[in-house]
């Protein structure tokens, strides 16, 4: 009972994270814990009236709309979406099918405050005023994913469908079971978060997939940091994306794919750094982009991991990342001013055979990895949560004046 009233407490508290708020944030992650939510048979007769070609036009003008409130990368918020749609749906897990984005539960407690999910209440409330816009036509979860599906085909990403049909919820509850730790040592300990087992969905209780420095393990001190060993790390990635039920050829295109766009966020070790916002901007700890091109699709990811080696260094952040290492050849040259994570370099230099023939597969053939990755992306995002009985796909390929109807319902 107590470790349900502590649960059911945290369901109250806000993320910390608002530096500046926009007008939406509010809604985006609601102060009391809860918000209302259409009746299901509401919804879906709303459902059937939504225009998703006038939502996507809205998306798409809001990716370069970049606000004072929450200045965007790059002069655009496509990689932000990218995220938010990704660790909205990460916390599916294959086990018992809980958590994905269906139920637009990262509102809540206690994924809203989770650490891999630092800073997406912003991204919550940039979407907030086309939820309103559109109202019990659009339900959160399907905004989140549309939103960074909409993203990836904006910056020329390989997408195959925008699905609709995923119902919200009022609440976090159903999250429980994915954290925090004190909840799930009463129901599925994890003594030491970073070497949780199944059914869990990943090792560390508040991020999704993995730890990005590398596994959890006894340091010199005898505390449990994480170790930055890409041998080490490869085991580790397989084990949280299978738990995800994606196999090897999914889970190294999720990751190169997701990585094709973007940055992260760490450039000073004692956040808030400044204004907390842009350049200012303290998330994970980490600091760099992964390709030169980080709001355009390329395989440049792969193609820097296969062609050059990587150093480990201390970043700005205080964690360590990897970069290219001085005096490289002229062809790695090129990728001096990106990083990547451990959990990167473990594809190739992590003796993993199958990681690093299928990482050198999307190297040369971006072809391969376009048809990878949009169905990853695809299975990614439309597993988990409750759907409307009248759930719907539309192709994505639609062309500029959105004159040609849907091909698929």
């Amino acid at each position: 009972m107590a470790g349900k009233l502590l649960a059911w407490s945290m369901l109250l508290s806000v993320p910390l994270s608002a530096v500046g708020k926009c007008p939406g944030y509010y809604q985006g992650t609601p102060p009391k814990g809860h918000a209302p939510v259409p009746w299901i048979p509401e919804y879906e007769k709303a459902l059937d009236k939504l225009d998703w070609r006038a939502l996507v036009k809205d998306l798409e003008h809001l990716f370069t709309d970049s606000q004072v409130c929450w200045p965007a990368d790059f002069g655009n918020y496509g990689p932000f979406f990218v995220r938010l749609a990704w660790h909205c749906s990460g916390t599916y897990r294959a086990t018992d099918g809980r958590g994905g984005c269906g139920g637009g539960r990262q509102r809540f407690e206690p994924e809203a405050s989770w650490e891999d999910n630092t800073n997406l209440d912003h991204a919550r409330a940039l979407l907030a005023p086309i939820k309103e816009k559109y109202g019990d036509q659009l339900s959160w979860g399907d905004l989140f994913v549309t939103a960074g599906t909409v993203a990836i085909q904006a910056m020329s990403g390989p997408v195959s469908q925008y699905c609709f049909g995923r119902i919200d919820d009022p609440d976090g509850t159903s999250s429980l079971d994915l954290g925090p730790s004190t909840y799930q040592e009463a129901y599925a300990p994890c003594k030491i978060n970073g070497q949780c087992k199944e059914p869990l969905g990943t090792t560390t209780v508040g991020l999704i997939y993995v730890n990005p420095e590398g596994p959890v393990a006894l340091d010199a001190d005898g505390k449990y940091s994480p170790n930055p060993n890409p041998a080490a790390s490869a085991p580790d990635v397989r084990d949280a994306f299978s738990r995800m039920g994606m196999n090897d050829t999914e889970t190294v295109a999720l990751i190169g794919g997701g990585h094709a766009f973007g940055k992260v966020h760490g450039a000073c070790p004692n956040p808030p750094c400044g204004s907390g916002m842009g350049n200012d901007t303290f998330t994970s700890g980490f600091e760099g982009t992964w390709t030169n091109t980080p709001t355009r699709w390329s395989n440049e990811y792969f193609k820097g991991l296969v062609e050059c080696e990587w150093e480990k260094h201390l970043g700005p952040g205080g964690h360590y990342q990897w970069r290219i290492p001085a005096g490289a050849p002229a062809k790695c040259r090129q990728y001096e001013k990106t990083m990547r994570l451990t959990t990167d370099v473990a594809l190739t230099q992590g003796g993993d055979e199958a990681y690093v023939q299928l990482s050198k597969k999307f190297a040369e053939d971006i072809e391969a990895l376009d048809e990878a990755f949009a169905a990853a992306w695809f299975k990614l995002t439309t597993r988990g949560g409750r759907w409307a009985a009248n759930k719907v796909c539309y192709n994505a390929d639609v062309p500029p004046d959105y004159s040609r109807p849907a091909l698929r319902r």
